[in-house]
């Protein structure tokens, strides 16, 4: 005779099986809305850092990190930026690229001079300032002026893992733009020497250097004069 006793545990543990799965789509549907909730904060910050980007324009929390701006903005022709600068100098000042470290013409560099914005030639970094810092770019502790650079929060990464800075929040990195015509040089930290702890790691496409005696002949060009730029 048939014999319901007998298949009794086999059914019951098929039922808990059932229950447990059940259960565990709802525990990883929960983990799931709270980490899509916690990497909302990092999603706006990313997508602000990319909006300021775009359009030169901050939002207000970019704004509080911006420094003090003394420069005359120009507004930059693009395609006359194509013919003038080479591949790498556009993608890195005009879409935030970054050179390759140790490739730069300007990593191991230790004339005297002033370094300027590769766009619209306006001083950013003196040679005073600029120190060996084994990264793999120009770094510098200071700026010229500190009206001469903007600062904005980056939350881009390799890859593009928000889920990256939950846990890692220290990788959002502050970018450093020129004032002046809002390219992009780099990114400052805060492990430089004293007295400013500052290390602003620079792109060698985003900058050209001027030696000390002819710093002075070069900053007499007008801007208006440049192909690339109109006030």
């Amino acid at each position: 005779m048939f014999s319901l006793s007998r298949y009794a545990p086999w059914a019951r543990n098929i039922a808990l099986s059932c229950i447990a799965n059940k259960h565990r789509g709802n525990l990883n549907q929960l983990k799931t809305g709270v980490i899509a909730i916690s990497a909302l904060p990092y999603a706006r910050c990313f997508a602000d850092s990319r909006q300021g980007g775009n359009d030169g324009k901050t939002t207000n929390s970019t704004a509080r990190a911006n420094m003090e701006n003394k420069s005359e903005k120009i507004t930059v022709n693009k395609e006359e930026l194509r013919k003038r600068l080479t591949p790498l100098q556009y993608q890195v000042t005009q879409e935030a690229g970054t050179e390759r470290p140790f490739t730069g013409c300007y990593n191991k560099h230790n004339e005297k001079g002033m370094y300027q914005c590769i766009v619209c030639h306006q001083d950013l970094f003196s040679s005073d300032t600029k120190y060996d810092s084994g990264c793999g770019w120009p770094a510098f502790n200071d700026v010229v002026d500190k009206g001469k650079v903007t600062l904005h929060r980056d939350a881009s990464i390799p890859g593009g893992n928000i889920l990256l800075l939950i846990a890692h929040p220290e990788r959002i990195r502050t970018e450093v733009r020129c004032a002046r015509c809002n390219a992009h040089m780099g990114h400052v930290f805060e492990d430089g020497p004293k007295p400013t702890r500052k290390r602003y790691c620079i792109n060698s496409a985003s900058i050209e250097f001027v030696q000390a005696d002819t710093t002075t002949s070069a900053q007499a060009i007008s801007p208006q004069g440049a192909p690339i730029a109109q006030q």
